[in-house]
């Protein structure tokens, strides 16, 4: 019979229908009391004789023979990228903000608090940028926090405005910046791949823990990131204009020093060792002159407070290696080089890949490992820094594409589904993190996932 199984599964909720309707009359049912196991098993059976009602249907309406469950493998591992990424999201959000909100052992509505350390008045940071800038140029003594000599040079003209005006001003060009560096990069990058997976995780990313912090203390690495991603999109797109991408580059990393590490994103033929050798050297020479811009003495000043800054007390909402060692334990230099040596060996393996291949265009496993270090590797490395994570993540997950075989395609899925989970845990404040308060292990998640994905990847077209 064609339909032998629809009719058998129709036929046994039907009876079991029956048998919770009718329970009291044939001495099964419980006397008193509401019969919720009664209704229970009725609704369940109702549930059983529909799902055969509707393979019946699907039988005469087409193959007979075929089954709407067979093929479920294949359509799953034939799914795109952002069906993962939205499922690793899903995840996250279930698990640190619907489950200690909603559904806490207190049994009481718990919005997550304590997102940011308790200040006098937001864009505490702009605020100690602008006095540090005003105390250098009078000479009354000598600033406590040293800046390059370039960001004290371009931030000079905020203190024409008072504040909260040149809060505003910074909170402006902070958000444009995450507009360029989110969106728009990664769509001009991408050439309009995944467009759907750009808008999803650019979208949720604006409620993100890191964009609240980074705009409540007025700070300034989105911009950075910003202009160092414009610049590594104008080398590998328009080469041309690269001076113009040089000289961006240069910017961002006289804003925050950290840019500094995608540097290796500058190459575009990997067998070119003296073209790299000269261009990295240039680019070394430059930013180390721009050092100077100021006069010897503030270079020495600046130079002594970077050396200094290694021996941090702020270990809180700070992601770094440093500080995760620290606050584990007093005496953690074992765990302190471990963490170093995963790091550096992830990131070789991402190198050495890209070497190998010698892929032309841009790198998205490379940039994704170049940011990561960028955000554990600094002593002070606090929560807002997050927000740099972003773009790397949108450009690699929509960039990558896993090879034909079964067994690449189920580790790809595996693979993606908890990196997307990674990256979204960074999403939410470390308060709704219960017991997992410190970014850093959800960072290390994704830094070891990007090689093995580069990995079993297909060979990619240029970016």
């Amino acid at each position: 019979m064609k339909n032998k199984q629809s009719v058998f599964l129709a036929a046994a909720g039907f009876v079991l229908t029956l048998l919770a309707l009718f329970a009291d009359s044939l001495g099964l049912g419980k006397k008193g009391g509401v019969p919720a196991v009664q209704i229970l098993a009725a609704e369940a059976g109702a549930l059983i004789l529909l799902a055969g009602v509707f393979l019946f249907i699907h039988g005469r309406r087409g193959d007979s023979s075929s089954n709407p469950l067979r093929g479920l493998g294949d359509r799953l591992l034939a799914q795109p990228t952002l069906t993962w990424v939205v499922t690793g999201f899903v995840f996250a959000y279930l698990l640190f903000f619907i489950f200690p909100t909603f559904l806490n052992a207190q049994a009481q509505f718990q919005y997550p608090s304590g997102f940011f350390p308790e200040r006098e008045h937001i864009g505490f940071d702009i605020r100690l940028t602008l006095e540090h800038i005003r105390v250098w140029f009078t000479g009354e003594r000598e600033p406590k926090y040293v800046f390059p000599p370039l960001t004290t040079i371009l931030f000079t003209p905020l203190l024409l405005l008072r504040y909260p005006a040149n809060f505003h001003v910074v909170s402006a060009l902070t958000l444009a910046g995450y507009f360029v560096l989110n969106l728009f990069l990664p769509l001009r990058i991408l050439s309009g791949k995944n467009r759907a997976l750009v808008f999803f995780v650019f979208a949720v990313s604006l409620f993100s823990h890191g964009l609240q912090f980074e705009l409540e203390t007025g700070q300034f690495y989105t911009l950075s990131m910003a202009l160092a991603g414009t610049a590594i999109y104008i080398f590998h797109k328009h080469p041309a204009y690269r001076i113009f991408s040089y000289l961006l580059f240069s910017l961002a990393v006289q804003l925050k020093v950290v840019p500094a590490v995608l540097v290796v994103m500058f190459v575009d033929d990997w067998r070119d060792w003296k073209g790299i050798v000269k261009r990295f050297a240039a680019l070394g020479v430059f930013n180390f002159a721009l050092l100077f811009l100021l006069g010897p003495s503030y270079f020495s000043l600046f130079i002594a407070h970077l050396l200094d800054s290694r021996a941090t007390h702020e270990l809180e909402f700070n992601h770094s290696i440093y500080a995760f060692a620290a606050n584990l334990a007093h005496s953690a230099s074992w765990l302190e080089a471990l963490l170093y040596a995963v790091f550096f060996l992830c990131f070789l393996t991402v190198l050495a890949a890209a070497y190998r291949r010698n892929e032309s265009g841009f790198n998205a496993s490379l940039f994704m490992a170049c940011v990561i270090g960028a955000l554990l590797l600094p002593s002070i490395s606090h929560d807002y820094k997050l927000t740099m994570l972003t773009a790397p993540f949108i450009v690699f997950m929509a960039a990558y594409e896993a090879r034909d075989s079964l067994w690449a395609r189920a580790v790809s899925i595996l693979a993606l589904t908890a990196a997307a989970f990674a990256y979204s845990a960074t999403l939410f404040p470390p308060t709704a993190r219960q017991g997992m308060e410190n970014a850093l292990p959800f960072l290390y998640v994704v830094l070891i996932l990007t090689p093995l994905l580069e990995f079993i990847r297909k060979k990619k077209e240029s970016l």
